[in-house]
């Protein structure tokens, strides 16, 4: 019986690459042609947006690179922000509990944690993270390399630029988070922001002056090293804060790619360094977060049989 399932799976895939297979040969061009006319229109009208931003800031460089990239950050960062925190002050709605990863902690939040919290976000992002942009700004101006601002970059080149950008932050990030919790610097540098051992989502920017200062170099890298055009550095920093939001925020909807591993490096702080996993795998500073997963993986699987037997009983 079993055998005749995995058949009848394997003529089921290969009745489905015959189907596919017979559209392309039959209809290839024409799809071709109508992909093309798709990407040609989305250009013009992506063009014609761009073209009213810079208009919007009076094709000014300063207002383009210094606050369109602080808007491209501060607009992300507390509006999704602002949804994770009154979800954990009010615990509501009541259906988002049942994806907490660490229930029960947190719930609700306590406000003056939260307020101090939004102090110390408020302070790294306006007092470091955003002056970093205009001396970044001053330094493109004095070395005559701007970005791209006029033109739109080609699909092409962003896909390359943000390819290259995703592969160096995430060693950067690797290495300075492994540093910072080295003995001699853990205490003074990357303690602050471990006092969040269940993190919401804005503690990602919960860390003293010190160590904002060296994520944000790590983050900043890959722009110095590309300078990508304008529209890529707008992507960029929206991800990238995006991202650690998420990495944060100690939920784990099953639509979006797990925070798991981070929430168990507060938890632990001995694992799970990296934005990925691909360099905790290298290194080996995944086993403990996989052995975790497994164990609660196996517990939940008990308490499922468990509750089964209870009402068949």
């Amino acid at each position: 019986m079993k055998l005749m399932r995995q058949c009848g799976g394997w003529l089921g895939q290969f009745l489905v690459a015959c189907i596919l297979f017979f559209i392309i040969v039959v209809h290839g061009q024409t799809l071709v042609t109508r992909l093309l006319q798709a990407r040609t229109l989305s250009c013009m009208a992506l063009s014609s947006y761009w073209k009213s931003i810079l208009n919007f800031f009076g094709n000014n460089d300063y207002y383009l690179y210094v606050w369109g990239c602080i808007l491209c950050i501060q607009v992300p960062f507390w509006s999704v922000g602002g949804m994770f925190m009154f979800m954990d002050y009010f615990n509501w709605p009541k259906w988002t509990r049942k994806y907490k990863i660490q229930p029960g902690i947190n719930e609700p939040i306590d406000l003056n944690k939260l307020i101090e919290t939004v102090k110390v976000v408020l302070i790294n992002q306006w007092a470091i993270a955003n002056p970093l942009l205009l001396v970044s700004y001053l330094l493109k101006k004095m070395t005559n390399t701007m970005p791209g601002i006029y033109e739109l970059p080609t699909l092409e080149r962003f896909l390359i630029e943000m390819t290259v950008l995703f592969i160096v932050d995430e060693i950067a990030l690797y290495y300075v988070h492994r540093i910072m919790h080295h003995p001699k610097l853990y205490a003074r540098v990357h303690k602050k922001h471990h006092e969040w051992h269940a993190p919401i989502a804005i503690s990602v920017v919960y860390t003293t002056k010190i160590e904002n200062l060296m994520i944000t170099a790590g983050t900043a890298l890959g722009p110095f090293l590309m300078n990508p055009h304008l529209v890529t550095l707008y992507v960029w920093y929206t991800l990238v804060h995006l991202r650690g939001l998420k990495n944060h925020c100690g939920y784990h909807f099953p639509w979006l790619p797990t925070p798991e591993d981070h929430d168990y490096h507060h938890m632990m702080s001995n694992a799970c360094f990296g934005r990925t996993l691909a360099l905790d795998w290298l290194h080996g500073t995944d086993k403990g977060y996989h052995a975790y997963r497994a164990r609660k993986k196996a517990l939940h699987e008990q308490n499922s049989a468990e509750l089964v037997n209870n009402k068949s009983e």
